[in-house]
């Protein structure tokens, strides 16, 4: 309790007096690249000696708390870069110089109200030892602050020492000589940092919205290997909202003959699809072939919803109805790439089933409902699933990688339900499952390493994991762009640390749900609050400083 006393008290005093104006800027350096370097702590008079001898050591500061006018005494002046979202990394080497007791806790903070007073170190040392401090933190300075040690944890007649000191201040425009942001088109591609990690990386796109913006098309090849669709391979868009009106038989696995549509789908708008994307030199991730929802309801239901019907059908004849349907994409695509790519695959992987699992999945309930699932409602168990995988494996390419991809993976309980239909799948001999695809919509405060846990769960099914539809937000959260640049060193540091390696499963792929802030899908679910999720944005497609986060976490 006495220490929490005089840490707030300290703080108080900061927030009350400021900065002094008698206090002199310690030396700021504006880096080339818009950081900042400050290579020492403020002064204080006499109390604060700079360029001492001490032992065998040169150039270190003397601060000697019993001649100080500050509370914390050891401090350096944020209030340059009140309103700035800014990433601090501080490093130096300190000894404590005091008789009176063997340990010293030793605190260095910053008196931001907003961040709860965060703290970048907190351990009690040995006195009369060099320590290292060697710190990082991201933060929003909503005023003027201060990075300091707390002067409630330190025996005033006591001497601290500090050498080697650093603190770099990275963000968004601290300088006034600062580079304006990097467009999309002139930087390193993405692909391309992570090329020697993963078999591709790529981007979701609208192929409907905004595909064609020339500028999209520009950098998408720059930065890009696989494209996803938002939605057009999705069952409705396949169908084109239109129910059949010609009907032909298709022999079920069970020996019958079933009604299938004969007049749809088309395929015309996949066909473009596939033609751009040719003509950009990118592949695909076809998505998805069964899914509870943007699946039109008469494909379930008797006679196709004709005439009023609403009843759905049994499920040997869904059985039909889902195999003629994954036959006929899969086929087509098969007939366009011979036809038309010299029989090169140009989609790598199929969602063959997506979102199937329960967000309150138990042991003995693990799938979505039939309130939720017509799928479900026809079968009532994970039959579908499985079936699904066994006509998928019938007629795709082997070479091309059948995943079961879902949101929420984390969870201990929808990760045990994934599992779970992993298993259910592995247990038919003719079905085949190739990894799991994990949508990884994240918020920013998610952990890392809660979901390195799940991918090992994933991995040691023996498949492999792909990163299909990431994008972090802030939620209900001010954006901070020096948070989310840290989020996504973080987690691509995590990513690469568990990609596939030759004879070890792992990510083998990213994908990123999105490719610049204004197209998101987020802010519809975050209504009010505007999300900052992806790498690039405005119409320049310029970068964030997210997008060096990745750059970062590749090359160290």
């Amino acid at each position: 309790m006495m220490k929490r006393t005089l840490l707030t008290i300290a703080a108080a005093l900061l927030l009350i007096t400021g900065c002094s104006s008698k206090n002199k800027t310690p030396q700021t350096i504006e880096n080339s690249d818009g950081s900042v370097s400050i290579t020492r702590i403020d002064e204080d008079g006499k109390a604060i000696l700079f360029n001492r001898k001490f032992g065998k050591d040169k150039n270190v500061t003397q601060v000697r708390l019993h001649d100080t006018s500050r509370a914390n005494p050891v401090s350096i002046d944020l209030s340059p870069y009140e309103g700035k979202d800014i990433e601090i990394q501080l490093s130096c080497e300190m000894f404590i110089d005091d008789n009176t007791t063997k340990k010293t806790q030793v605190i260095w903070m910053i008196n931001e109200l907003e961040e709860n007073f965060p703290k970048l170190f907190d351990r009690k040392v040995d006195n009369g030892k060099w320590f290292s401090v060697n710190k990082h933190l991201t933060l929003h300075l909503s005023g003027k602050r201060q990075l300091y040690v707390s002067g409630g944890t330190l025996n005033k007649e006591a001497t601290v020492y500090i050498k080697n000191f650093k603190l770099r201040l990275n963000g968004e425009g601290l300088t006034k000589g600062a580079p304006q942001p990097e467009v999309w088109t002139e930087v390193t591609g993405v692909k391309d940092v992570l090329k020697d990690y993963f078999d591709y990386f790529g981007f979701c796109v609208s192929y409907n919205n905004t595909f064609k913006e020339p500028l999209l098309q520009q950098g998408l090849p720059l930065h890009a290997s696989v494209i996803t669709m938002e939605n057009e391979f999705k069952p409705d868009f396949i169908f084109g909202w239109n129910k059949p009106n010609k009907l032909t038989e298709f022999r079920g696995e069970d020996g019958n003959l079933y009604e299938v549509p004969a007049d749809i789908p088309t395929f015309k708008q996949m066909d473009s699809i596939l033609s751009d994307m040719k003509k950009l030199g990118l592949k695909l991730r076809g998505h998805t072939l069964v899914w509870h929802s943007q699946t039109p309801a008469w494909f379930f239901q008797k006679n196709y919803g004709h005439n009023g019907e609403t009843a759905l059908v049994s499920p040997d004849e869904m059985n039909a109805r889902m195999e003629w349907y994954i036959k006929t994409v899969l086929q087509h695509v098969a007939e366009w790439e011979k036809k038309n790519n010299n029989g090169e695959h140009m989609i790598l992987a199929w969602d063959v089933v997506n979102e199937a699992a329960s967000d309150n999945a138990t042991d003995a309930n693990f799938l979505r409902d039939a309130g939720s699932s017509n799928w479900f409602a026809v079968y009532k168990n994970e039959t579908f699933i499985v079936n699904a995988f066994r006509y998928a494996n019938k007629y795709a390419p082997k070479d091309v990688k059948l995943v079961y991809n879902d949101y929420g993976c984390a969870s201990t309980n929808k990760n045990r339900a994934i599992c779970k239909i992993i298993d259910a799948i592995q247990a038919a001999p003719d079905a085949r499952i190739d990894a799991a695809g994990m949508q990884t919509h994240v918020g920013i405060n998610d952990s890392a390493a809660n979901f390195e846990k799940a991918v090992q769960n994933f991995l040691s099914k023996g498949i492999n994991v792909q990163i299909t539809e990431m994008d972090v937000a802030n939620g209900s959260a001010s954006y901070n762009a020096m948070r989310l640049k840290d989020f996504y060193k973080i987690w691509f540091t995590m990513f690469i640390k568990n990609r596939k390696q030759p004879g070890k499963n792992g990510i083998e792929g990213v994908t990123l749900w999105g490719v610049r802030d204004e197209w998101t899908w987020l802010n519809g679910m975050h209504k009010g609050h505007t999300q900052y999720p992806l790498l690039f944005k405005d119409k320049e497609f310029h970068c964030k400083p997210a997008y060096y986060g990745v750059i970062e976490a590749a090359n160290e």
